[in-house]
This record gives C-alpha cells, structure tokens and sequence, in this order.
C-alpha cells in the first residue's frame, strides 16, 4: 500500500487513556549474529490462536496480529540495513505469554505483535506505537455488572502473567483467582462450565463471546484499565523498532485515508462486520489519536 505521509517514530505517551509507545533513543551496535534484515526471516512470536489477533487454519496464521505483522514485513526491504532480497514471516508458535516474551528477550525470535502495554514489560522490551486499544474487563453471567462488589466471592479466570490477571487481581478483593496457560485454555474452561467468569482484554472477550459464552454480558461499562495494544521488540535486533513503527503508521494512515485495501483488512477482524463490532469512526477517531499526538511529540 503506498500513502503520502510517512509517520515518525517518537515516544507517544497518551496517559489519559494508558496509551505508551515507546522508542529506543539509540540503536545499539549490530550484534555479530545474523539478524532479520540478513536472513530475511521475520520470525514472529504468536500466543495462541485466539481472536481478534490470531486466527490459525491448519498450518497458517491470520489475524489483526498478522495484517500489521505484513505491513512491517512490506516496509523492511525499504529499511537502509536490508541486505536480503526478500522477506517472509515466519511464526513462532508459544502456548503462553511469558514464553513468548522470553523468546524475544533472548533473542530466539524478533517480534509479539497484539501484546497489551504495561511498565514492567517495558522494562525488557520496547514498544511500538499502539494500532489497537484495549480494555481489561470480564465476561459473566447476566446480572453481574462487572464492579468487585459484584465479583467478590466469585472465581475468576485469567490468563497467567496477562496484563489482565494483574489488572483485576488489584482491583477485586476477596476474589479467588483460576490461571490457565494460555488463551484457548481459558476459553475452554468457561464453555465447559468449569468457570463462569473470565476476565481479559476487552477486544478478545468481544471477539470470543459468541463461541463460547454467548449469555454472557462484558462488564463493567468502563475497563477497569485501558492499554495500547502494539507489537514488542527486543534488543537482539536493532533498528527493527523504527521500521515497525513506519509500518504501523503507514497502515494507519491508510485506514484514516480511507484506503478501501487497508480498512478492509482491519474491519475483517475489529470492524462492524466482525465478532467485535467497532464502527468505521471509532477506529479512525482512535488512530488519528495515535498518529497527531506522534507527530507532536516528533516534532519536540
């Protein structure tokens, strides 16, 4: 897809609504091993299957994750390091996050796309600027309203080491806590009937209530936190972040322009005709948000 505009890289620090984005200040030396640009293998990260991020059919991979994870794939054989004549994705495939993370960290693989912020990842691995933006909140039976009074005494079920499970762990008191593995695990328990309440990200709640729990109500109204939803990168490829962040603001400004490839793209997965069901202008509002207050802070 071709726009107008290249978006810069910046720190974008939207605390009003928990939106971070962060970019290195210095690209670190080039390490002695073959990174992505050489090997023109992208190797990506992806937790699960679960929607909207990841939609997995026999060996392939499709998803929200994926359209971004293609946009990044498409710019990088323009990045000024690029010494392979082409590139491909290739999937990393983990049962959980904190597999996944620690993939990156150590270098096994290059990039997560669809991971919520938080400080304490942060801490590890850098943050691309947001292309969604997520809520943590609970699907449960019809008369909860999702407050912890209303969930006090209840169990609730989390994905471990997931932003959510931190999130709704602070905020409920004198809630019992059910951890599973990964996504697909926790939505399995709450089809069984082995749990009634899950909590999570907004989006993959949304995404997954009518295949699983098609009574359920997602409560509370407001997210007890909202977070950027971005991809992660870490240290053992330089100059990835810059180029991931070009791509993500490329693709949405594509979708701002109105650029029928790009909205078609991301509506299929968070748009009015999918399990999530966001408007046209809800997702334009939010990434003209993201790409006005990057190119403010650029301009610093």
């Amino acid at each position: 897809m071709s726009l107008r505009k290249r978006a810069s890289c910046a720190l974008l620090a939207l605390s009003a609504i928990g939106l971070v984005a962060c970019q290195k200040p210095a690209e670190k030396p080039e390490s002695s091993s073959a990174n992505v640009f050489e090997t023109g293998t992208l190797r990506a990260v992806v937790i699960g299957s679960a929607l909207p991020m990841v939609e997995k059919s026999g060996s392939t991979y499709d998803g929200l994750s994926f359209v971004v994870l293609e946009a990044i794939r498409d710019q990088m054989k323009w990045a000024p390091q690029a010494k392979a004549d082409q590139f491909s994705i290739e999937p990393v495939a983990v049962s959980s996050p904190r597999e996944g993370l620690d993939k990156i960290r150590s270098g096994e693989a290059d990039i997560a796309c669809g991971v919520a912020f938080s400080w304490e990842r942060q801490r590890t691995l850098d943050y691309t600027i947001p292309f969604a933006n997520g809520g943590v909140r609970v699907l449960a039976p019809k008369g909860t309203d999702g407050t912890p009074d209303s969930l006090k005494g209840k169990t609730i079920g989390v994905v471990q080491n997931s932003v959510a499970a931190d999130v709704l762990a602070a905020s409920i008191d004198d809630a019992q806590f059910k951890f599973f593995e990964g996504h697909e695990q926790a939505l399995a328990a709450l089809k069984g009937g082995e749990i009634t309440v899950l909590g999570g990200d907004s989006l993959w709640l949304k995404a997954n209530r009518a295949a699983t729990a098609p009574d359920a109500v997602l409560v509370p109204d407001r997210p007890y936190a909202r977070s950027g939803v971005g991809c992660v990168v870490g240290d053992a490829t330089p100059h990835l972040l810059n180029v991931s962040n070009l791509a993500i603001g490329r693709l949405l400004s594509g979708y701002v322009a109105n650029d029928p490839a790009v909205r078609s793209e991301i509506n299929r997965w968070i748009g009015s005709g999918s399990a999530v069901g966001l408007k046209d202008d809800q997702i334009s509002t939010f990434f003209r948000m993201v790409l006005g207050t990057t190119a403010q802070l650029s301009a610093k």
